[in-house]
């Protein structure tokens, strides 16, 4: 785009439209000149993940359903069918955990996060990607169709989290473009009614989830790397532990797994009956890919840690660069 020097470019900017440089598979960022104007550096990227799971008989991870391209996880609660978003194109789709089945239920530009299956198997929940008023929740069937949003607000919800028997969603306010991220709070909407209720005290908490017995549910909190726990019977939350991320439970609800950020990451869990933590999968030395890398990880029916492994590349290209 045409330059705007000096005190008469000031009162008289130009009007021309930008020109298009660069073109092709990879993604050009961080544009920047030469000194003698006659070069234009940029970093060519081109995104790609492998698919990977914890192996334990030989400590490390493996790729998983053949390495595919995948993030954002979720299995049936047969544990037969999985959910999954291509990455980086960001589109749903749910397969056998085979791979055999494979199905796109949703298209560009809709980009899609953490989709969770209803208890019955019938349902996705997910909530989509974008700015402000955008970030919204969705519902589609398992066999495909039009997604319909799951409420009647304006957006501003993520992280859809089922009950048990799948008449009510979790779900929080989202926080990183809100004006008051302060009164960001944990929301439980009833899908047959459409009445939102918020959990008690769960203001400055978000990205919640439900625990599969339907006893307890997690949030994370604005404040710093705090999971806090709140009990429906007592209607009161607590600091579970330090830890990060998008937390997942075990299927008996007796384990709740997480991240370990800093020099020595990893994939820990917690015992609920005694706090006992431990390390489940060392994360040190994966550089991780996806939408939200390095906040999203899996499990694998079995409890085995998931997370999708960046293979993608980053080279600097150079461009002869014509000024007119």
């Amino acid at each position: 785009m045409p330059g705007r020097p000096g005190f008469l470019g000031s009162l008289f900017p130009s009007i021309d439209a930008p020109s298009q440089v660069t073109n092709g598979q990879l993604s050009s960022l961080a544009p920047v000149l030469s000194p003698d104007g006659r070069t234009l550096f940029v970093i060519g990227q081109q995104l790609r993940g492998e698919l990977e799971a914890f192996d334990a008989r030989v400590g490390q991870f493996v790729p998983y359903l053949g390495g595919i391209s995948a993030d954002f996880l979720d299995f049936s609660r047969d544990g037969k069918w999985v959910a999954f978003v291509s990455y980086p194109e960001g589109t749903l789709w749910r397969s056998r955990v085979d791979g055999s089945e494979r199905l796109q239920l949703t298209v560009a530009p809709m980009e899609v996060t953490v989709p969770k299956w209803s208890p019955d198997g019938s349902q996705i929940a997910f909530y989509v990607i974008g700015g402000a008023k955008q970030q919204r929740l969705f519902l589609i069937g398992a066999d495909g169709g039009t997604p319909k949003a799951a409420t009647s607000l304006d957006g501003g919800e993520m992280s859809a989290h089922w009950s048990p028997d799948g008449g009510s969603i979790l779900y929080s306010d989202f926080p990183f473009f809100s004006a008051t991220p302060g009164k960001v709070a944990v929301h439980r909407l009833d899908l047959k009614t459409q009445k939102i209720e918020t959990l008690p005290g769960s203001e400055g908490y978000f990205s919640p989830t439900w625990s599969p017995d339907g006893r307890y549910a997690t949030g994370m909190a604005l404040d710093g790397q705090r999971i806090m726990l709140f009990d429906f019977k007592t209607n009161a939350w607590s600091e579970l532990v330090k830890g990060w991320g998008l937390v997942r439970w075990s299927p008996d609800a007796h384990y709740l797994y997480y991240l370990r950020y800093g020099p020595e990451s990893a994939v820990m869990r917690i015992q609920l009956s005694n706090r006992h933590v431990e390390e489940v999968a060392s994360l040190k030395g994966i550089r991780q890919a996806g939408r939200l890398a390095g906040l999203e990880f899996g499990l694998t029916p079995d409890g085995d840690p998931l997370v999708l492994r960046d293979v993608g590349t980053q080279e600097i290209y150079s461009l002869d660069w014509a000024r007119q």
